[in-house]
């Protein structure tokens, strides 16, 4: 049953098919046949540049006629098919949602009022901290680490190579406040996927990752602000941020207001209102506030929200005021379309290659053979992660691997009385905080290009990646020896 808050969106095995399908017989060649064949698509893609998208496409055809050989009528297939995707479709409401909040808070100027303020109170004695705090800051209420990075992080490490802080350290900083504010963002994807593939209300997700992510936050916070007493530079930081500065002054009038829509978001789905209507909301009071403080154009604010902000429709605001091409890569984004392209797509197709998987009898004899190997819930929790780690290794795509991990995982979690958050956690973790870590992986690129960096070089550094991996690994242990000891006193009375 996937919820926000307390409202439940559709009750049912998300990426199951209907329970009334008869369990086939399939030879282990045959389960792991549609597995392979997506493994190896996806590298020829990425060696021959083919979309990702295209290759869940083919994997799911492979997947769909090993179920017609295995004996599947190709009538049950697309009924399993379609079930699915009706009973997900509420979910993919709320990624299509999200895009709309992206693009709308570009608009009013939510966003860049958040990173306005957050470089102009920027302390010179403090940069490394500083780059974790203000990109937590932005990554949490922009929903994407890829664009906090782009954004806060490039300035700091403009002013760190200005002032001569080793650059490792502050892309690290940077990457771990990015990583960090994504990973509790409602309106990242990746935790609306999660929440998705385990079943759980996105709330629960994020609760249950808070102990991980604090604690790792402030062991990460503590770390930048030691290491930074030693690499503390030389020169200000004023002239580095003040082109950032002027950006953005040139093209929005900040004020209080702007910080509404992200409230109505925030504090509405603490309260359990229906996420949909919040963000519905929020996207059109962000439209109201960017044409009212700002002027910009009405027309502009309806495309924001459809087809994403671009500058363009601000640039005129200022006697043509000139943006950085840093700042480009934030606030050109956004959008119905965008979520459409890419999130949207990614599970449709998944969905796909799932549903042929289950109904053939794959999934059930792969997970068959692999809980005969796992014993214990903490070993399992271990193989999740893995799991989804290799996936994401291999398909340089963190929304397959989550789709992919849920849909393996979902019932032997269920069969360990394991709690579906943990599941989540596992998934999440498994992307968030180890792919920008792969050197080959496209985030990792991504982050090379933005920061200049290598990820090798800046890996020591991303203290929130490597505690948050080692503390999942401990509070997930704690957490299943705990409910372990408890059901122990409750069977010998003693509770």
């Amino acid at each position: 049953m996937l919820k926000w808050g307390n409202i439940s969106l559709f009750s049912c095995q998300t990426f199951a098919v209907s329970q009334t399908t008869p369990q086939r017989e399939i030879s282990y060649f045959l389960a792991l046949v549609p597995l392979l064949s997506m493994i190896g698509l996806v590298w020829a893609g990425l060696e021959w540049k083919i979309d990702l998208k295209f290759v869940l496409l083919v994997s799911a055809v492979i997947a769909g006629f090993v179920a017609y050989i295995s004996g599947v009528k190709v009538p049950e297939m697309f009924e399993a098919y379609g079930t699915t995707i009706k009973k997900a479709f509420p979910a993919i409401l709320i990624l299509m949602a999200i895009g709309g909040i992206v693009g709308s808070w570009m608009y009013s100027g939510t966003v860049p009022f958040l990173i306005y303020y957050g470089l102009k109170f920027l302390h010179p004695d403090y940069i490394l901290v500083s780059a974790f705090l203000v990109t937590t800051m932005v990554s949490t209420f922009t929903g994407t680490s890829w664009g906090s990075a782009a954004t806060a992080g490039v300035a700091f490490i403009s002013i760190g190579a200005s002032m001569g802080i080793p650059l490792p350290m502050v892309a690290g900083a940077a990457l771990s406040g990015a990583v960090f504010g994504d990973k509790v963002s409602p309106i990242s994807d990746t935790t609306n996927l999660c929440a998705l593939a385990s079943e759980v209300t996105v709330y629960q997700h994020i609760r249950g990752m808070l102990p991980n992510v604090i604690a790792a936050g402030l062991i990460s916070a503590i770390g930048f602000l030691i290491l930074g007493m030693y690499y503390s530079g030389s020169g200000s930081v004023g002239g580095n941020i003040q082109g950032v500065l002027t950006d953005l002054e040139g093209l929005y009038n900040f004020n209080l207001f702007m910080l509404l829509p992200a409230v109505i978001v925030f504090v509405g789905g603490y309260k359990g209102f229906n996420p949909v209507v919040l963000m519905i909301l929020s996207s059109l009071v962000a439209v109201l506030i960017g044409m009212l403080s700002n002027g910009f154009a009405p027309s502009d604010g309806a495309n924001s929200l459809i087809s994403g902000f671009n500058v363009s429709m601000a640039i005129g605001n200022d006697g043509g005021a000139l943006v950085s091409t840093e700042l480009h890569s934030l606030l050109n984004r956004g959008g119905f379309e965008s979520m459409l392209k890419g999130a949207v797509l990614y599970c449709i197709l998944a969905i796909g290659f799932g549903a042929f998987m289950h109904v053939s009898g794959a999934l059930d004899k792969l997970m068959g053979a692999l809980l005969k190997v796992v014993r214990s819930a903490f070993g399992l929790v271990i193989t999740a992660f893995v799991a989804g780690g290799l996936l994401n290794a291999t398909s340089g795509n963190g929304a397959f691997s989550i789709l992919t991990t849920g849909q393996l995982f979902a019932g032997p979690f269920e069969d360990k009385d394991l709690d579906k958050a943990m599941l989540a956690r596992s998934m999440e973790n498994s992307m968030t905080l180890l792919e920008s870590l792969l050197p080959w992986h496209v985030t990792a690129v991504y982050m090379y290009g933005v920061f200049n960096v290598k990820p090798l070089d800046y890996l020591p550094f991303a203290f929130f990646n490597i505690s948050g991996i080692l503390l999942f690994f401990v509070f997930s242990w704690r957490t299943i020896y705990r409910k372990r000891k408890l059901k122990e006193k409750q069977e010998t009375g003693m509770v």
